[in-house]
């Protein structure tokens, strides 16, 4: 029975919805794929990606970077031959199959799709038993090791917890933001069972991780879904600085959204949970100075920087994607001081690239936040430069889309001038 496109749009709002409200009590990706399974007639490779919130085109740019990963060249899998297949129009082969596995996290038997029980499968690889649940070989190993010995330890894996938590903290920008959020949400669906405070807490702060990586992925709806669990986590456990942080976190993803009141509603309720001087520092940088520039209030703008100065004077750097230091600080500056005085949010961004290791994401968007600034006072060459040493440093599939922003803001500043041709096409074939 055919399917109008209307009842199609309907499902898929349907399906919105449970995930919504099933990430609102801490449900991970699999129950979230149980209940519109259960609830909606869609396909299961449908529904895999209805429970992960992603577009087709999202799937289909995974399935290249699989295959591009494994040294193959991209292939030539578009949203409409992947829509045919979620309706059971078509079935995709089996080295299609292996890499949608790939990119859900899953085993290929869990797709819905027979496979075939001889033949060569992912590019030489055996098929396996149906009954068998392999992947494919991981792309990083390291990464992918840490929630396979929680699921090892099972009732145990609660001592591990932290010990993974600090892992992905630690190694946050060593992962392209996609790969790790998968491995954050499979680790924290491992220890959806264990109901002590502390890991609790991790799971917590590992949803907090999870909005971070969403708005380094250009998803603010998971982002706010993610953080604002992060925050209810932190009040019920009784730690101030995760549901500050998450707060802080909120403000930063609503003022990318343009909107700059909101932006500042957050940042009060964070500035609350802001027990040290060095988390009143970050929550003033994050969500205050932004927003104040945006909106034009300059007295209000200058005021907040000379208490966030005071405040960071007073603090030592406190280095991890959860912790704050010297380098984000003026990064923050910079942002803030590119509308009124782009000369002085030059010196900020470069003293911030300074302080980060040369092709490191922070250094990627310091360098790009000094470009803007360099365009802004018409020095055209120089901004250009800038753009295009960040685009030679740091490989297109770990940067950032908040530096993909900036990237597009350099080339709207350089408003056409002949020198940023090339910049321009470079910055259009980023996804």
């Amino acid at each position: 029975m055919k399917v109008s496109r209307a009842t199609r749009a309907q499902l898929a709002r349907e399906a919105s919805r449970i995930r919504a409200e099933q990430q609102r009590h801490g449900a991970a990706v699999p129950a979230i794929y149980d209940q519109i399974t259960r609830d909606l007639p869609v396909s299961p490779l449908e529904a895999w990606r209805l429970a992960y919130g992603w577009s087709r085109r999202h799937v289909v740019e995974a399935v290249v970077e699989v295959y591009r990963s494994d040294g193959l060249a991209p292939p030539g899998l578009t949203t409409a031959m992947l829509c045919r297949w979620e309706h059971g129009q078509t079935r995709p082969g089996p080295e299609y199959l292996y890499a949608l596995a790939h990119v859900y996290g899953i085993p290929p038997t869990r797709l819905g799709v027979p496979l075939p029980v001889r033949g060569p499968g992912w590019y030489g690889h055996p098929i396996p038993h149906p009954r068998q649940e392999h992947h494919m070989p991981p792309e990083y190993p390291e990464l992918t090791a840490v929630a396979d010995s929680i699921r090892l330890h099972g009732t145990e894996a609660g001592d591990l917890a932290e010990r993974a938590l600090e892992f992905y903290t630690r190694r946050y920008s060593d992962f392209p933001p996609r790969v790790l959020a998968t491995e954050v949400a499979r680790c924290r669906s491992l220890l959806m069972d264990h109901t002590g405070a502390g890991t609790h807490r991790v799971m917590g702060w590992m949803s907090a991780l999870l909005g971070n990586l969403a708005h380094h992925t250009a998803d603010p709806a998971g982002a706010f879904i993610h953080l604002g669990t992060a925050a209810r986590v932190g009040e019920q456990v009784g730690d101030p600085h995760l549901t500050s942080w998450a707060l802080g976190a909120q403000s930063m993803v609503t003022m990318a959204s343009h909107r700059p009141m909101e932006a500042l509603e957050l940042a009060e309720q964070a500035a609350h949970h802001a027990s040290t001087p060095l988390r009143a520092a970050q929550i003033t940088a994050w969500c205050r100075l932004r927003p104040l520039s945006t909106i034009g209030d300059v007295e209000a703008l200058t005021s907040h920087v000379t208490r966030a100065r005071r405040d960071m004077d007073r603090s030592e750097d406190e280095p991890g994607r959860f912790g704050f230091d010297r380098a984000e600080f003026e990064l923050h500056l910079a942002e803030a001081f590119l509308l009124h005085d782009p000369a002085l949010a030059a010196q900020h961004a470069q003293t911030s690239a300074s302080l980060k290791r040369s092709g490191s994401p922070g250094w990627a968007a310091a360098m790009t936040v000094h470009a803007r600034a360099q365009a802004s006072q018409r020095q055209a060459e120089d901004a250009v430069a800038l753009g295009e040493s960040v685009l030679d440093m740091v490989p297109s599939k770990s940067l950032r889309t908040t530096t993909h922003r900036r990237l597009r803001s350099l080339v709207d500043d350089l408003g056409g001038h002949p020198s940023g041709g090339s910049l321009a096409d470079r910055v259009s074939l980023l996804n």
